[in-house]
């Protein structure tokens, strides 16, 4: 006979499928799975990191057709973590965005290969702007398969 097992999202403690509230942490399941998105984000504005758990899979009031949308069409420049609530990985993929264009742009005007120091730090910023890029592949494959993890948070008591 086999036992099923999941984990706490808050603790990773290992609990029988059935069981409704971890023993460890004491978080209710059924209470989080009805977490919402827009709590959380309030939570995370207010430095209140404790109250806020990553969810994979959308809450009820986020909308997935246009999370998704948005990874898709904007995601190199980060929307769809903007969307959700986690404006620190947003800001990193805006500034390695501008990075990238800026790059792009001035390659394009000077059409030379630079050289010398220069020549490192244009590769050094292609290198990091393909690094985005694979980061936003793989955000658009957590979306479609519902594996992008949203940050959530119970209402205050």
């Amino acid at each position: 006979m086999k036992f099923e097992n999941k984990r706490c999202p808050r603790c990773n403690f290992k609990v029988p499928k059935e069981m409704a509230v971890c023993p460890r942490c004491q978080l209710n399941y059924q209470k989080f799975e009805h977490a919402t998105n827009t709590e959380g984000k309030f939570a995370l504005l207010n430095n209140e990191k404790e109250r806020v758990l990553l969810r994979k899979g959308c809450p009820s009031d986020v909308n997935r057709v246009k999370l998704l949308l948005l990874t898709l069409f904007f995601g190199f420049i980060g929307a769809h973590y903007y969307y959700v609530g986690r404006y620190k990985m947003g800001i990193f993929f805006t500034i390695f965005a501008i990075i990238g264009i800026v790059n792009g742009v001035f390659s394009y005007v000077v059409k030379a290969t630079p050289s010398g120091d220069l020549f490192q730090i244009f590769y050094l910023l292609v290198l990091v702007w393909g690094f985005v890029i694979m980061l936003w592949i793989v955000d658009i494959a957590k979306v479609c398969f519902n594996k992008f993890k949203i940050p959530v948070s119970l209402p205050k008591i």
